[in-house]
């Protein structure tokens, strides 16, 4: 298959069973802490005891919905051309936690950016401190402009690592589903890259730059489009719901089989 097959079967594949795309949108409602804490307000809870249970009920769902993602690719890769069920839980809560793992490995650059950056800056707020303390200057102005430069780089050039990165960590998910699930595939590197070199690196840009456009378009175009409708009626809740139980489930289904069908190429 050629990059626009690819594309074109994927965008097709969750349209195959829209009840399941609800499902796993509704799903994946769970999986924000903004439901929570809209469920605590609306409830006025503030038993720390049930308060920590349901957020560790909502890190439980977040597994299981990344543990379904992962089921796509896996399936995928065997030929399958349905989505997958949603039982075999404890299946999925195990996918998904290999998911986290290696997400949270692929993280730690980024976290590392950010930190020596709060750290500089910080270093450098003590100095200039200690300097206005002895001289006397306008020290509001500088710290603010300090903190927000600071932050400001670290931020983006995290942003930057992970536009470079999130194609080779998708393709090192896609590995481990095609050795079993097996943890440490997803970080063997040499042979990420020998399978990426294969298959094509202007393959992966194309493939990647194609399905941000995708991923920009949808949400861009018919997210906005979705809103707009339901705010002429005074309901954009209801728009946002939309987007988050429809639009959302989507991408994650087409990148999941895009990303497989991707690996498969010849």
């Amino acid at each position: 298959m050629n990059i626009g097959e690819i594309v074109e079967d994927a965008l097709r594949y969750p349209l195959s069973d829209w009840k399941k795309v609800l499902i796993y949108g509704f799903i994946g409602l769970f999986t924000t802490t903004a439901v929570f804490k809209g469920f605590f307000a609306l409830n006025g809870l503030t038993n720390p005891g049930l308060i920590l249970l349901l957020v560790i009920l909502e890190l439980i769902v977040s597994i299981y919905f990344t543990g379904y993602f992962l089921k796509i690719m896996k399936l995928s890769l065997s030929g399958a051309k349905k989505l997958p069920q949603f039982g075999a839980v404890n299946e999925k809560l195990s996918d998904g936690i290999k998911v986290f793992i290696v997400g949270i490995v692929y993280m730690i650059p980024i976290i590392l950016t950010i930190s020596i950056f709060a750290v500089f800056s910080s270093a450098a707020l003590g100095i200039i401190i200690n300097h206005a303390i002895n001289n006397g200057f306008n020290l509001q102005n500088i710290i603010t402009i300090l903190m927000s430069l600071g932050i400001g780089v670290g931020i983006f050039l995290a942003m930057m690592y992970m536009v470079v990165v999130l194609p080779l960590f998708i393709v090192s998910l896609v590995h481990m589903a095609a050795n079993n699930g097996e943890l440490v595939s997803a970080f063997r590197i040499r042979e990420i890259f020998d399978k990426i070199g294969i298959i094509g690196w202007i393959n992966l840009i194309l493939w990647y730059l194609s399905s941000g456009l995708i991923f920009i378009a949808i949400l861009t175009f018919l997210g906005s489009f979705t809103l707009g409708i339901f705010n002429l009626i005074h309901n954009i809740d209801i728009g946002g719901l939309i987007i988050s139980v429809v639009l959302i489930p989507y991408l994650y289904m087409y990148f999941a089989r895009s990303s497989a069908l991707f690996y498969m190429k010849k």
